[in-house]
């Protein structure tokens, strides 16, 4: 059931990102452009997404606990099949750089770009 939770922001953010895209020009200099499809643009939203959901996951266990110290290289990280979704149904507190994320993502669908800040802080409340 929790992970419901994550499934309609999720899949709004991607809607309103890929109802209001086409192929898109990203201009990296005055010289320089990159063109990609709709497809390696939804790969590339999905795998950020991805990217941030295992970095929350992977980074769980040494959270705070290393303030102002590296992590000693022989300190082991945990990590196994099925982890991810273990570690959402014990601590999805553990997921709010996520979780922040879709809230915003999910006024934007729903209010536009340029919504007004108290939409934002009103999802941010509840």
């Amino acid at each position: 059931m929790k992970s419901n939770i994550l499934i309609k922001p999720l899949l709004l953010s991607f809607l309103f990102i890929f109802i209001s895209c086409q192929t898109k020009q990203v201009k990296l200099t005055d010289q320089q452009e990159v063109t990609f499809s709709v497809a390696d643009f939804k790969d590339k939203i999905k795998g950020g997404w991805a990217g941030q959901t295992i970095g929350c996951t992977y980074g769980g266990p040494t959270e705070f606990k290393y303030r102002g110290a590296l992590i000693h290289d022989d300190t082991p990280i945990i990590w196994y099949d099925d982890y991810a979704r273990e570690t959402f149904e014990l601590d999805p507190g553990l997921y709010d750089d996520v979780y922040m994320d879709l809230t915003f993502v999910e006024i934007m669908a729903r209010c536009g770009i340029n919504a007004p800040a108290d939409s934002f802080a009103l999802a941010f409340a509840n």
